[in-house]
């Protein structure tokens, strides 16, 4: 832990790609201050951009607080070769402590270009601790734009991350609710009660500016801390889907976009005509944003606006250049499947590994439980039996491994649905290909939730996903409807709202509950049966220490993660000089 204060660069005459300052600050997102953790004194943080190399980036992270741990992670990014550069306290790093910092140094890899994001990965500090990472193609890009633009989706809490938390490990058991605000780039207009909170002025809807006959990537990245999003444009025809999670599709044309937390899309709008923008007698737009999956509703937005100045001199009515928005989009009810199972990988020769080669299928049940009588009642995650702590183990597993102190019992997990509970990980050989299936398990309420399982490290194929019990047969015939299976870091699962089911999937590596993915009213599901279930697979090539959790932040809080031990006996070398800071 000292070690980390004092670390190094790995050759004393190079200097850091990028350096980024972990700090706290004052948030007014929608005109309500809050005191929060940022990057670098904002809420997102800066927007890295860095190019597919066999180079690596050399990211240098300060911990600027006074009492709090940190670490930063690069959601999305696999690591290959750099499992110790993920940013996960107690099992890929120690945290960084108050006044230290620590390097992070990755390949991008040719075939990695795509949307990211780097965030948090300590507490409950990701509200508002992230930033956008793009990783630019190496060569020409295989769509043609003329530029691009980004919105980055956030929640907004008035309570401190502290107060959060607390409340959601507290007894009796405190819901964080949702959240006060939509942000869109960190903006939100919102109307604030000096008599009860401190205000700010100056507090915006976000504003994106594109020019008429042109061609735009709009990269999304769903940072939210809850929220699972719909958004769509108005007087636009949609959205032509090019990217899910760092991976190119093939163009499929979406009327509406869904984005789950720690999930991240591009499309190409192709804008209006000055002549298209004259008839309609407006050059904003507005873009609507709406919270599904739970049983109550949020809502934001943004505007696009076309930057035509000669609209006004041509006679059009000068108050088309600020109309009334339109902020009543109509966006549909939560239903199945989204456009998920119809896209495909761009590259034709991506494809998952055979049905021969999988040596085993481990299973991940995220189950609710309460505990105590209901004036002292708590409420938490687990998975096969063990919630998870980010303070969990005393020394980080990727730590003991380099030390040579970890002790994997491979028999007693293969003996367990793939989980060791000595070491409360789901251990993984090196090459080996398995089939990882999320079960949603019906909670003591009889209800289901919304869970975007992000899995660290390398992408998985989705394979299939079905109602009710996993069986093979379920399998065999759910396969049946996959076009080709695309690769994601970030899925959802099914949920069960507070008495109502509801058929949680959009992507075809939604799990979701629901016969023939109907929705049905005040229907429970008896507490511990599995009413969904979502596969993965993956070819264990890239060694590590790896987290797989819910990305919902509540429910990670509350212990719904678990750590995959990849390849841990094939382990890459720590870079030059770089041990004696790490261990």
């Amino acid at each position: 832990m000292a070690a980390l204060l004092a670390m190094q660069p790995l050759v004393a005459a190079w200097a850091p790609d990028h350096i980024l300052r972990i700090n706290n600050a004052t948030v007014a997102a929608d005109c309500t201050e809050r005191q929060s953790v940022t990057i670098n004194g904002t809420s997102p943080g800066p927007t890295l951009r860095v190019r597919e190399s066999d180079e690596s980036v050399w990211i240098r992270v300060y911990n600027d607080m006074e009492a709090e741990n940190t670490t930063l992670h690069w959601h999305g990014i696999s690591q290959y070769g750099s499992p110790f550069a993920d940013g996960t306290p107690a099992t890929s790093q120690w945290p960084i402590a108050p006044g230290g910092y620590f390097d992070y140094e990755f390949k991008l890899d040719p075939g990695s270009a795509g949307t990211y994001m780097y965030h948090t990965h300590v507490g409950f500090s990701v509200v508002t601790a992230y930033g956008a990472l793009i990783v630019e193609d190496k060569e020409a890009p295989p769509f043609e734009y003329d530029d691009e633009r980004l919105v980055v989706l956030g929640d907004f809490y008035y309570k401190s991350d502290y107060n959060l938390s607390s409340g959601l490990l507290a007894a009796p058991f405190q819901w964080t609710n949702d959240p006060q605000a939509l942000t869109v780039n960190g903006n939100a207009y919102g109307e604030c009660d000096p008599a009860v909170k401190t205000c700010k002025s100056g507090c915006h809807t976000e504003v994106i500016s594109v020019e008429p006959d042109r061609t735009y990537r709009i990269r999304v990245i769903g940072a939210t801390a809850l929220s699972f999003l719909y958004m769509a444009l108005e007087d636009h025809p949609g959205f032509e889907l090019i990217e899910v999670d760092g991976d190119y599709v093939n163009k499929h044309n979406a009327s509406f976009l869904e984005v789950a937390s720690g999930q991240r899309y591009s499309f190409l709008l192709h804008t209006k005509s000055v002549d298209e923008l004259r008839a309609l007698g407006k050059t904003r737009f507005w873009a609507n944003l709406e919270s599904r999956w739970r049983t109550t509703r949020s809502y934001g937005g943004w505007i696009l606006e076309y930057k035509v100045d000669d609209l006004l001199a041509e006679g059009a009515d000068p108050n088309a250049k600020v109309p009334q928005l339109n902020k009543t989009i109509p966006l549909p009810a939560e239903a199945p499947f989204w456009v998920m199972n119809e896209l495909t990988p761009l590259d034709s020769t991506q494809a998952p590994p055979e049905d021969s080669e999988v040596s085993r299928v481990i299973l991940v049940d995220g189950t609710q439980l309460n505990s105590g009588d209901k004036a002292h009642q708590k409420t938490f995650w687990q998975t096969h039996g063990y919630q998870y702590t980010e303070d969990m183990p005393s020394v980080p597993y990727l730590i003991q491994a380099y030390e040579g102190g970890l002790n994997i019992d491979y028999d007693a997990a293969l003996a367990n649905d793939g989980y060791d509970n000595t070491t409360h990980s789901m251990p993984i050989r090196a090459g080996e290909v398995v089939d990882i299936v999320f079960l949603n398990v019906a909670s003591p309420t009889g209800t289901l939730e919304a869970h975007p399982w992000h899995i660290h490290g390398k992408h998985p194929y989705v394979m299939a996903y079905g109602l009710g019990e996993f069986s093979q047969e379920a399998y065999v015939a759910a396969r049946k409807n996959m076009t080709a299976p695309i690769k994601r870091d970030t899925v959802m699962g099914a949920s069960i709202l507070y008495g109502y089911l509801i058929p949680l999937c959009s992507l075809p590596n939604l799990v979701y509950a629901g016969p023939e993915g109907m929705a049905y009213s005040n229907t429970t599901i008896p507490q511990g049966q599995v009413a969904g279930w979502t596969v993965f697979r993956l070819r264990a090539d890239v060694p590590g220490a790896f987290m797989l959790h819910c990305h919902i932040q509540p429910h990670f809080t509350m212990g719904m993660g678990t750590v995959l031990l990849i390849g841990m006996e094939e382990l890459p070398p720590l870079p030059d000089g770089f041990a004696d800071q790490y261990l």
